[in-house]
């Protein structure tokens, strides 16, 4: 926080006067999913399948916050190449994580279980991180088609 606010010659309060956290100075703000799209979630759609609508929702709040690929793979080298970024990123992904995980499990109910949820959200957390890097070798390649391409091959890996 201190090189970065060097680098924008302000005061390291000055940064935070512009930002809630040190997560929203790395990775941006955090995305957030709308209501309805949720509230549709919640009730069992748009497909009717848990895992589909999981990236159903996450994919169409992406678009409409006008996700940037290229930012998303300046982000992944960031945080690949500089382990002080971890922990910003794992209290990002907390935060992520719990929201989702209370979404699945209105939806599911309780007894579909917690550690199921959070460990269905980890699956569609690393089909995207797959999505990215597949984008790496070919920038030229919608990504709604890298994560569609990415979900087949998790399917096929996990023989389902």
């Amino acid at each position: 926080m201190d090189d970065l606010a060097t680098a924008a010659e302000v005061s390291r309060r000055t940064v935070f006067n512009y930002f809630d956290s040190k997560a929203d100075v790395v990775l941006g703000p955090l995305h957030e999913v709308d209501e309805a799209e949720k509230a549709a979630f919640v009730a069992g759609g748009p497909t009717g399948r848990l895992f589909d609508d999981l990236v159903h929702v996450a994919m169409l709040s992406l678009s409409e916050k006008g996700a940037d690929l290229e930012l998303a793979r300046f982000r992944r080298a960031v945080v690949v190449g500089d382990p002080r970024v971890v922990a910003i990123v794992h209290e990002r992904f907390e935060t992520v994580v719990g929201d989702a995980v209370e979404s699945i499990l209105e939806r599911e109910g309780e007894a579909f279980g917690a550690l199921r949820a959070r460990l269905l959200v980890q699956l569609f957390v690393n089909i995207f991180d797959s999505a990215v890097q597949r984008s790496e070798l070919d920038p030229s390649r919608p990504f709604p088609d890298l994560i569609d391409e990415t979900v087949r091959d998790a399917r096929a890996v996990l023989g389902g």
